[in-house]
């Protein structure tokens, strides 16, 4: 259940982070998205490891 939950939750702030760059350019919105899943993890991994 915990599994489901995390990648429910990382595909939920995937989207979100897409919607919101496609929102902040101005373009017209389409389904097609901005940024892929691996540079969303790259972003969320990035936040959660702490710097060297």
């Amino acid at each position: 259940m915990f599994y489901f939950v995390f990648a429910v939750l990382l595909y939920n702030i995937w989207r979100l982070t897409d919607f919101l760059l496609e929102a902040g350019t101005g373009d017209e919105m389409d389904y097609a998205p901005a940024i892929t899943a691996g540079e969303c993890v790259e972003l969320v991994s990035s936040a959660l490891l702490p710097p060297d």
